[in-house]
């Protein structure tokens, strides 16, 4: 890892949360800390990478995951978000979409498409800024009310880097900078992406900082369910080769876990940003059923609820 470590999460008491990529699947993140909240689960740090940076970070900001809710509820439902080309790239949440739907839907990929052939990025990095300032207050990592890693890749040498001070945006931006779609951000010298290429269940990093107590939290549950007549274009295809390698190297990486939590996203695309409050509601139903584990995991002595 790049960075020095001088505040390791988990070095207390309590779980260190460890919150993996998976795009707008993300926002099962906020109910993930709802029912620990609610089962006064006790959170001694966060490593995220991606999304799980860009929650993780927003939620060591705010101060309390009911706030958080209602920021990224609103947040999503603005006219602002909604301008900015997200809505309706990823795959249509409904059973049937109409003729018009599905039309922009494979306009929107289409043009998407030539921009990564024609430049650094398929949405270019004012839309992925909008939404990380509209979601993370500006500050510094070692500031943050919780220790906060954040995990991104060094796209020049291949190196995994591991942020744990220094200017929050730009960290967050850098780890959820999915290459082809995103532009990489250049942070101390380095260009750096999202890490998910790598490792988008950042436990093995966790593990590196000595911590203890890791419960993950895993996107990919429902990832190889397939629709009957499969992928059809170019970007069907490449969203579903990353679809099944982010599954299996989440799979392995869980196994570094004391728990894992999978929220049931099944059939849900990363780009789509339909239904929020029913994507939170996955994340707070998963860590609910989870909750027994991760009781025996904190052990009588240091539990709180």
């Amino acid at each position: 890892m790049h960075d020095s470590v001088n505040r390791p999460p988990g070095a207390g008491g309590g779980i260190t949360l460890v919150l993996g990529g998976g795009g707008f699947k993300g926002m099962a993140h906020v109910g993930v800390l709802l029912a620990l909240e609610q089962e006064q689960v006790p959170i001694a740090g966060i490593v995220g990478t991606s999304a799980g940076a860009l929650m993780g970070a927003s939620y060591a900001q705010v101060g309390s995951a009911e706030e958080l809710r209602e920021l990224v509820l609103a947040f999503v439902h603005s006219d602002g978000f909604q301008s900015k080309g997200f809505v309706g790239f990823g795959g249509a949440p409904s059973s049937a979409p109409s003729f018009m739907s599905r039309l922009l839907t494979g306009l929107k990929r289409q043009v998407a498409l030539e921009r990564m052939f024609r430049r650094s990025s398929a949405f270019g990095g004012a839309a992925l800024r909008y939404v990380v300032h509209g979601l993370v207050p500006a500050g510094k990592i070692e500031d943050l009310r919780l220790p906060l890693s954040i995990a991104a890749v060094d796209i020049d040498s291949g190196e995994e880097v591991l942020m744990i001070e220094g200017e929050l945006h730009s960290a967050v931006l850098a780890s959820s900078s999915v290459p082809g779609f995103f532009p990489p951000v250049v942070r101390d010298g380095r260009q750096l992406v999202d890490a998910g290429i790598v490792n988008n269940l950042p436990t093995r990093a966790a593990r590196g900082l000595g911590t203890t107590r890791l419960v993950a939290v895993d996107l990919s549950a429902g990832m190889l369910e397939q629709a009957d007549s499969g992928p059809s274009v170019g970007m069907d295809l490449l969203l579903r080769a990353q679809d099944i390698s982010t599954f299996h190297a989440n799979r392995r990486a869980g196994d570094l876990a004391d728990v894992v939590v999978c929220p049931d996203l099944s059939g849900r695309d990363w780009l789509d940003p339909s239904d929020p409050s029913h994507v939170i509601a996955a994340g707070e139903q998963a860590t609910l059923a989870a909750m027994p584990q991760i009781r025996e995991l904190l052990g009588s002595a240091t539990w709180s609820g």
